[in-house]
């Protein structure tokens, strides 16, 4: 029947995609549709610590693996029994993915056909409700006990392997999961500027799209510069197609992280006014707690709904925010609810929950003095908020990035090597690049902030 070879591989490893895997077990058996020859079996160092949820799962520890070959120590003997094989296994994908991430740690390069037996069963045991090898093993009468153990499950998946290879009697199924995939053909947009693409980074960052006369006319962001700048020029809408013809030139920025590439994206619209960018440059409403004297003398403090101006002041994006804020001041200086606009100014603010009045609005206190605790609150206001800073990645694994907010306000941002210590804000100070406060720098950080209060460094 079949001439191919079937090397039937389970493992043990730890590590997420996509980045690289640490396989610390790994059992490899070569299978005939008749019979199981000569079987590898190994733990394997990964020369590193193992995670408690691996230890607990397999009964392995540091000390036990310390004694085990490394995977440069298996590596020749690997290669040598898989020349000309097929890989084999109930997740091929995964234990490929993870030979890979081996074989590149060492500076190799490793690629080998592969059979996912689950996407074999579910081709020729379609009425099965469940693919998973616990159940298959059950319905097919396959010894399997599911407790990790990685050679119990070589077992199990090389004698599914046979009765799989018993069904495709004539292999078109097993051909037809190693006929190489045929890629689509894309046409290459006919751009000027398309030529660029090539040189762009898969990196976060930002990008230019520049005209004939190198005027920026766009700013974006990605994650994936490469990537996001292809989604333009593969555009169909008559927006884009009118920015693509545009572009003579595209340049780049790469940032390290998503963070600092909204902020800079943000940061470039302001100072550049690009012509195909729209939504940054809309006249936001933002909301200010502001004081006005009535005609008493009494400074009042009321919520104001103005455009965002570029002052280092406190903001609020939301009415609510602004509100919440002005009752913290309220309890926190003793101000007068009616003077703060959170009663009725037509009544007394005695009706007003937790009041500690001290009567300015009965005439029971000086004017002055309440003024003066109101001037203190608006200095708390604007001078006392919060100092922090966030530590993001770096554009290379040697440093990480920093962006730096002091009393509530966006200073800018900059780079450190990983291996530097921050002793207090004058040290961040004088690796800054000092950047504008706007009304979208604010609503970044605050969205980021709210996603991810344990990345934010208070700072005293």
């Amino acid at each position: 029947m079949t001439n191919k070879n079937f090397a039937v591989i389970s493992i043990t490893a730890f590590g997420r995609k996509p980045h690289p895997l640490r396989i610390v077990q790994i059992k490899m058996q070569m299978v005939s549709i008749a019979s199981f020859s000569k079987s590898f079996s190994t733990n394997i160092n990964p020369e590193q610590r193992i995670p408690n949820y691996l230890a607990q799962k397999t009964g392995l520890s540091d000390e036990i693996l310390l004694d085990a070959p490394t995977f440069r120590d298996v590596a020749e003997t690997l290669l040598s029994e898989l020349e000309d094989c097929i890989l084999v296994g109930h997740n091929a994908s995964f234990i490929h993915f993870a030979l890979q991430s081996e074989f590149k740690y060492l500076g190799n390069q490793f690629k080998m056909p592969q059979i996912c037996t689950q996407r074999l069963a579910k081709k020729l045991l379609p009425n099965l409700v469940n693919h998973e090898l616990s159940y298959i093993c059950s319905v097919l009468n396959i010894s399997y006990n599911d407790l990790n153990d990685y050679q119990d499950e070589n077992e199990a998946v090389s004698v599914l392997f046979q009765r799989l290879l018993l069904l495709d009697e004539d292999e078109n199924f097993i051909d037809s999961m190693l006929r190489p995939k045929i890629k689509k053909i894309v046409s290459t947009p006919n751009f000027a500027a398309f030529k660029y693409v090539e040189n762009l980074p898969s990196l976060p960052g930002i990008y230019k799209f520049q005209d004939i006369h190198k005027e920026v006319i766009y700013v974006g962001k990605a994650k994936n510069i490469k990537k996001r700048v292809l989604s333009h020029f593969y555009n169909s809408s008559e927006k884009e197609r009118e920015l693509c013809m545009a572009t003579n030139h595209i340049d780049y920025e790469s940032t390290g992280s998503e963070l600092l590439a909204l902020l800079r994206e943000a940061d470039l619209i302001q100072k550049l006014d690009p012509h195909f960018n729209y939504i940054q440059k809309k006249e936001y409403i933002t909301y200010h707690i502001a004081p006005q004297k009535d005609k008493k003398g009494v400074l009042r403090l009321r919520i104001e709904r103005r455009p965002y101006q570029h002052t280092p002041t406190e903001i609020f994006l939301k009415r609510g925010d602004a509100t919440k804020r002005l009752m913290e001041l309220t309890a926190k200086f003793m101000l007068c609810p009616t003077a703060t606009g959170l009663t009725s100014k037509l009544g007394k603010c005695s009706t007003y929950p937790n009041n500690s009045c001290l009567g300015v609005c009965k005439g029971l206190e000086e004017v002055a003095n309440y003024n003066a605790r109101v001037e203190k609150a608006l200095d708390f206001l604007n001078k006392e908020n919060e100092n922090y800073v966030i530590f993001e990645k770096g554009r290379t694994r040697a440093e990480r990035s920093f962006i730096l907010i002091l009393h509530g306000v966006y200073q800018g941002y900059g780079f450190l090597d990983q291996t530097m210590v921050i002793a207090s804000i004058q040290d961040l100070e004088e690796m800054l690049i000092p950047k504008r406060h706007s009304y979208h720098t604010a609503k970044i950080i605050m969205s980021y902030k709210n996603r991810n209060p344990y990345k934010i460094t208070y700072l005293n």
